[in-house]
Parts: C-alpha cells; sequence; structure tokens
C-alpha cells in the first residue's frame, strides 16, 4: 500500500465547514448526538478483559465488554462508549509497527454505538454515521466514500443490495458506493458470530475522485465501520443465521479527531501534541516533532509518546510490569521508550517518567483514575527504569566478555539471544554495542533462535479448539455446585449426561479411540474448570461403571462459557454416548478446603494491616499460593514475620470455633452495597448480570469475598491451615505460601520431628543434620526456633 504522507504536506488546505473540536468536545459531541438518539452511555471497562476471556492479553476493541450480550442476551437495547484498547500481543498486534507510519499506535480509544437484538435497523445505523459525521461535526461529504459486502457466493453469502440501497437514499453518489469481498466482511474469529460490514472512508486530500483509492492507498482512511452480525460461523467453516440481529459500529476516536483537527495524522491532534512538545524538551537538543517518515528522530517521537501513554493507561488500569502476559508486554514498551528515547533522541537515563504527568494531564477528566493512580505510575517507572538500565550495564561486561572470545566481525546471533533472555538486553542494544568494537550481529540467526523459542512457548500453552458457545446452548457446568455433606463426609453425586462434541489434535472428531488423547463437552459438566485460581478438578468418565475417559484437566473456554474436558480415552467413545461423572472426591475436596483458607487469608492481612488486596492465587488440593499487596510503608522482615504468625494463630482460631459457609446470588450493585466485602468487584471482568458472594460465617467480621469457586460447607472443615513462606515478588508485591488440612497437620508433625531430633544431638552433629532438612515443609512459625536450635541462619 503506498504511503501518501509526504503528498498530504503539499496539497493546498480545502476552506471546510467543519467545526474544528478538541478531544474533550469531540468526546462530548458524540455522547450528546447518541444520548439524542435513545442510546445509553457506558463508561469504558479496563484493557484488563474479564479474566474468563483467555483469548486476550488487552482489552483489543470495543466489543470485547460485549461478548455475553452478544452470544447470549434476548433483551433489545441501544448503548454508545468510548472503549479504552490496546493492541499489542496476540492476533492484533500494533507494536511493531508503532513510530514506522503516522497511524499505528499501540494504545487507542474505540468509539462506538451497538443495537443489540434489533435496537435498531440497519438504515437506522447507517443514517446515524452520516448524520454525525456530515450534520454534527460538518465533514465535507464531498471526501466520503461507503463500501460494501459484495458477496461471496461459495459461502451462500449474498451481496448487500440492501445496505448499497440505503446509502443511495441517504444521497450517496452511486460512484461512490463501492463493494469490497473481504474488507467487508467482519468475523470474531475462526468461529463464532460475524457478518457484512459497511465502512466510511475519508480522502485526506480532496478536490479529487478518489474512488479507485479506497482500500488501497493510505490518503484515504476508514473512519466508520457498521458491523451488521447476523450470522454464524460454526467449526466446520459452514456461516448460519445467527438468529438474531446486532450492530456494532466503531470509530477510531484518535483518527477522528485527526479529520476534526484537519491534521495530517493522529500524531499532530490535541491528544498527542502535548507530549510531543514535552519530549521536546527532554532531548536536550531542541529536537521538535516535524511529523515526518523519513526522519528517525520523528519516529522515535511517535514511539516514546505511544508506548508511553499506553503504559500510563495500563499501569493505571492495575497492570504491573513483569515477565510474563500483559506485564511483559508492559515492561517491553517501557524498555523500548528508555532504549529509544536515549540513544536517538539524547533524552536523559532517568527522565521518562517525567512525561508521565503530561500523558495524565491530558486524559484525566476522561479517566480519572489515571490522576489517582498517578504516583504509583510514576514510581514504576522510575523503577523499571533504574532496573533496566542497571541490566544493560551488567549485560554489557557480558557482551565485552563474549565479543573477545572470537576475532570475527560477526557476533554471534545465538549468544545474542543468550544475552535477552537471560539478562533482557534488547537486540537493538547488542547491534549497538557490537558495531562500537566494529562487529555486526547475525540477526538471523537471532531469529531463527527466536522463533525455536515461541515455538517452545506455543507448545506449552493452553490447547485451542473450534468451539462456540453458541453452538452448544444446552451445555452447563452448574452442576460442579452440586454436592452436599453427610454423616462426617461430603457427597459428590455422579451426575449423568451426554457428550456434546469430541475433539482430537484440536479439531472436530468423530470418536476417540482406546488409549488417544483427546478433549469432550459434555452437556451437564460436573467439573470445575479451571478458573478464579481453582485449579481444575480431575476424575473419570464411565458408562455400565466402565470408566472410558479419564479427565486430567478441565478448562473454561470461549470466555467462560464452556468447560471441556481433556484426557485420554480408555474405550472408543463419541458424540451422544451417555456417561456418568466420577471426581476424584478427595482431590476437590482437598482443593475446597485451600480455596477457603485463601479467602480466609486474605481477610486475615487485611485485618493485620500488613495486606492491601489480593493480586492473584493459586488454589490445589490443601495448597494455595497467594499474591498481595502490601503498603508503602516499609516493615522490617522480623517484624513482618512476627504479623504473619499473628495471622496464622488468628486464622487457626477461626477455624476451630467454625462458622458455615453461606453462599448467595446477587447483582453487582447489590454486591457493591456490602460493607465487609474484601475483594474488589471488577464489573468489567464479570460476563453475567449476577455473581455469587461467598461468606464463611455470619457477622460483620467475616471473610466475605465475590468468588466463583466451590467451597468447605463449614470453615472448621479446613481443620488446620499452615504459612510455609512469605517472599517478595516485586515492590509491594508479595507470595505466601500455606497448606490446609492434612497436608498442614503433616508439616506441622515434620516440625516437631526437626525439632526433636536437632535438640538431642551435639552441636557439631546439629549442623550435619540441619543441611537435610526441607526447610520448604518447614511453617514460618517453626522455622526460627529450629533454626535457633542449629544456631544457624535460614
Amino acid at each position: 500500500m503506498r504511503n501518501s504522507g509526504s503528498l498530504i504536506k503539499n496539497v493546498k488546505s480545502f476552506t471546510l465547514q467543519r467545526r474544528h473540536l478538541s478531544h474533550l468536545e469531540l468526546r462530548k459531541s458524540f455522547y450528546n448526538f447518541f444520548k439524542s438518539k435513545d442510546h445509553e452511555i457506558l463508561k469504558s471497562t479496563s484493557v484488563i478483559p474479564n479474566e474468563n476471556d483467555v483469548s486476550l492479553l488487552f482489552t483489543n476493541a470495543g466489543m470485547n465488554q460485549f461478548k455475553p450480550q452478544i452470544l447470549s442476551s434476548t433483551e433489545p437495547k441501544r448503548v454508545a462508549n468510548i472503549q479504552k484498547c490496546i493492541r499489542a500481543g496476540g492476533k492484533h498486534n500494533d507494536l511493531d509497527d508503532v513510530g514506522k507510519d503516522l497511524h499505528h499506535q499501540t494504545f487507542f480509544e474505540m468509539m462506538g454505538n451497538w443495537s443489540f437484538n434489533d435496537a435498531f435497523s440497519k438504515e437506522e445505523a447507517c443514517r446515524f454515521a452520516w448524520e454525525y459525521l456530515v450534520d454534527t461535526l460538518g465533514i465535507d461529504d464531498d471526501r466520503l466514500y461507503v463500501s460494501y459486502f459484495a458477496g461471496i457466493e461459495c459461502l451462500g453469502l449474498l451481496e448487500d443490495h440492501e445496505c448499497r440501497e440505503i446509502w443511495k437514499k441517504i444521497g450517496v453518489p452511486p460512484e461512490r458506493i463501492l463493494p469490497f469481498v473481504a474488507e467487508n466482511f467482519w468475523e470474531m474469529g475462526s468461529v463464532g458470530p460475524c457478518g457484512p460490514c459497511t465502512e466510511i472512508h475519508y480522502d485526506q486530500i480532496g478536490g479529487r475522485n478518489a474512488a479507485s483509492l479506497v482500500n488501497v492507498d493510505d490518503s484515504v482512511v476508514e473512519i466508520w465501520n457498521i458491523v451488521f452480525m447476523s450470522n454464524v460461523r460454526d467449526s466446520s467453516g459452514k456461516i448460519h443465521q445467527l438468529g438474531k440481529n446486532h450492530i456494532d459500529t466503531g470509530m477510531g476516536f484518535e483518527r477522528l479527531l485527526s479529520v476534526v483537527q484537519n491534521k495530517n495524522s493522529n500524531f499532530e491532534t490535541d491528544v498527542f501534541m502535548p507530549l510531543m512538545n514535552k519530549i521536546s524538551s527532554l532531548t536536550g537538543r531542541g529536537l521538535k516533532y516535524n511529523g515526518s517518515l523519513k526522519s528517525r528522530e520523528d519516529a522515535v517521537f511517535r514511539l516514546v509518546a505511544d508506548h508511553v501513554r499506553a503504559v500510563t493507561v495500563a499501569i493505571s488500569d492495575g497492570v504491573t510490569p513483569d515477565g510474563t502476559g500483559r506485564g511483559f508486554i508492559v515492561r517491553k514498551m517501557m524498555r523500548r521508550s528508555f532504549l529509544q528515547g536515549n540513544s536517538k533522541l539524547g533524552i536523559d537515563r532517568f527522565a521518562l517518567s517525567d512525561l508521565v504527568p503530561t500523558v495524565i494531564s491530558t486524559m484525566k477528566e476522561v479517566y480519572p483514575e489515571m490522576e489517582t493512580s498517578s504516583d504509583n505510575i510514576i514510581r514504576l517507572f522510575k523503577e523499571e527504569e533504574a532496573q533496566f538500565w542497571k541490566t544493560v550495564d551488567k549485560a554489557k561486561k557480558m557482551f565485552d566478555s563474549l565479543s573477545t572470545e572470537s576475532r570475527s566481525s560477526v557476533f554471534s546471533g545465538r549468544k545474542a539471544f543468550n544475552l535477552f533472555e537471560t539478562y533482557g538486553l534488547p537486540l537493538s542494544v547488542t547491534i549497538e554495542l557490537a558495531r562500537n568494537i566494529g562487529k555486526e550481529v547475525d540477526e538471523k540467526e537471532f531469529e531463527k533462535c527466536q522463533l525455536e523459542a515461541q515455538k517452545l512457548s506455543r507448545n506449552a500453552s493452553q490447547f485451542k479448539l473450534p468451539i462456540s458457545a453458541g453452538e452448544f446452548p444446552t451445555h452447563s457446568d452448574k452442576e460442579k455446585y452440586s454436592y452436599g455433606f453427610k454423616a462426617g463426609k461430603y457427597e459428590f453425586p455422579q451426575v449423568e449426561t451426554r457428550i456434546l462434541q469430541v475433539y482430537k489434535n484440536q479439531e472436530n472428531a468423530d470418536c476417540l479411540e482406546e488409549n488417544e488423547k483427546g478433549a469432550v463437552l459434555l452437556e451437564n459438566c460436573q467439573f470445575y474448570g479451571e478458573q478464579g485460581g481453582q485449579n481444575s478438578d480431575v476424575g473419570t468418565l464411565l458408562i455400565d461403571n466402565k470408566v472410558v475417559f479419564e479427565v486430567e484437566s478441565a478448562k473454561k473456554l470461549e470466555n467462560g462459557a464452556v468447560t471441556v474436558l481433556f484426557g485420554r480415552a480408555f474405550h472408543r467413545i463419541h458424540k451422544d454416548l451417555r456417561v456418568r461423572q466420577q471426581l476424584d472426591e478427595k482431590r476437590r475436596e482437598g482443593v475446597m478446603k485451600a480455596h477457603s483458607a485463601t479467602h480466609l487469608l486474605n481477610w486475615a492481612l487485611q485485618k493485620s494491616g500488613l495486606g492491601y488486596g489480593q493480586k492473584g492465587s493459586s488454589v490445589d488440593c490443601n495448597r494455595l499460593r497467594f499474591d498481595y499487596l502490601t503498603s508503602e510503608e516499609v516493615v522490617e522482615k522480623d517484624q513482618k514475620t512476627e504479623i504473619l504468625k499473628q495471622c496464622e494463630k488468628e486464622m487457626n482460631e477461626f477455624i476451630r470455633v467454625g462458622g458455615e459457609t453461606i453462599v448467595n446470588e446477587t447483582t453487582i450493585e447489590g454486591a457493591k452495597n456490602i460493607e465487609n466485602l474484601q475483594s474488589d468487584i471488577k464489573e468489567d471482568r464479570i460476563g453475567e448480570s449476577s455473581v455469587r458472594v461467598v461468606s464463611l460465617g455470619t457477622g460483620s467480621d467475616v471473610p466475605v469475598e465475590c468468588c466463583s469457586g466451590t467451597h468447605v460447607h463449614n470453615i472448621n472443615m479446613v481443620s488446620e491451615i499452615a504459612i510455609l513462606s512469605d517472599k517478595s515478588m516485586g515492590h509491594r508485591l508479595r507470595r505466601i505460601i500455606a497448606v490446609t488440612g492434612e497436608e498442614a497437620q503433616s508439616c506441622r508433625e515434620y516440625a516437631n520431628e526437626v525439632y526433636e531430633e536437632l535438640k538431642n544431638k551435639e552441636p557439631k552433629e546439629r549442623v550435619k543434620a540441619a543441611k537435610k532438612i526441607d526447610w520448604k515443609r518447614i511453617p514460618l512459625v517453626d522455622q526460627s526456633r529450629i533454626s535457633s536450635v542449629v544456631k544457624l541462619k535460614k
């Protein structure tokens, strides 16, 4: 596609009737317009997707929060919003294109209005769009072109004549109504809702016939996409009618702003220019942003501005820079900004945190949470940059050592990759270091090593199946809560159900033969699918009391809408077979104890003043991992240990007294009104209108959290909890490992045995014996007394 950035600059400006609006005024006009069209205005959700949506690292489109409505709602509804989005990782990844052109961004905002279940018609959707652009914003209609779906005959999809006629009726000249195929058929993925779309394109130059340039040349940009979501593609690739009609529209906010403000690119609008000016002041060389595609400095201006904006938004929504997932993407963007800003623009080390207040000042009226978390964002920027340069300086010493191992003028790509993997040293830094000593890096070998690592990572990642929740309307996993306590033990009924689908090699299959690995989808699933930190159930499926399938794990797919069982067939199984489900009851009971203990631990930590909220957990059979935030106040190690010992004592007293577990299903608003709720209610993470609230006991001073997990019927069933370790995972972030039930009792017994054994030995023999201690099994409360006997520090 030819880029016309330089061409745009040489074209005379046209006198336009459009209104020049600031970014705040554009937002206001959008909301007011759709309020007048009876739309409910919704706020943006977090850039962290719903926890059930494992397909996404970040919210990357306006439709993400509406997946549940699209798949299962029946109520007609009109809504409009401007959604925060980040496209950096996964299918939609713009990270490596930022800076190279005038339009790619990792963070952007998506304006959209929506019709669920025929809340407004196809014609109304087109009229709304045209009226807003032309009549409200005053955009010259001579610069606008529309495209529509030309049809795909082999899939039975006809040309969208209705859409073409609607645009004619609105008054768009026929020669400006253009048919396209792939560009005008929208899909959520390889399976699921889909449908034809129509787009409005804007000619940035004007004064010409640009019909032949639509979807061809960058000087004609798409500014509005209207999707008629009326179809669904099944796992075999066939397309059917969805049975209901939704309309999904979207406009890139920054792109529309550039049109309204008559700018050549998004980076010259008033959401970016204050940041560009601040970057300029930090260069120390008086460098200015000129909007050039040829200037390397201008490319870095765009990269730094985009990345700092994206990171600021992500951290304000709760992302912490780290080594995995979305945290890794945030750290990567920060490090690219540090390196490029320093090496290409001459920005001093440790100066980029000065850009954060500028980002916040342009966005705080829209997203006040950014201003609230400004101190934390700046602190993380400073910490990450300090760590980055420390890493670079340390890695440079290693580079210097490696570079002397060979007299070759080429520095090994594998060595460069090892520097990246071990020290986090970016390839671009290694290239600069090599250039300084007259060498070049074998980048092809580096890329080969990187691909090998990515392949290993993909192979280790979760299964992906051709599955759509809409295909299986009778599927449910509510039976996971069907269990009771009678005569001193738990009873888990063996629920009989039907196999809805079988999968082999991550594809639909007719059957699984004996000893073949695969997956099955049940109609009424009793197995708990891994969710909310709780590990999945395991067990077996039976026919006539004979095991036909071993369930090794259960996973929630399709935004949490379906639970799929993964494992191995013992006998031939196929779709429509009726099977009985048999959980590993001992494991399920152990997991229930650990999950209830996790709630108790969160409660105790917050009561003690040491914990400031949960940041993650992993719950397994009688064992748990709990990540929590601490205060900014520094607490000495000995003092922290004493607080944790007191927490453990209080938890075990709570368990001894006991308290019935009460589960209530309530609305999100109802949950918000619970005064002693320990967990945050993240509305954008909740796919349904109701939430489960779990209380361990009654009264005002008991653990109460929103939770989809399974729990013991009474907290005294946990029997005992023992904290094994507490360690730092980063600034203000700590991790506790604890055990419950039989596992806790076993660890206590082991600690007592070790203590008695050491106490009865001679001092020299104690030191030898101490080397054999499995410290990971020693509860925190016992570690100091055992260490003191040995007279050595653990």
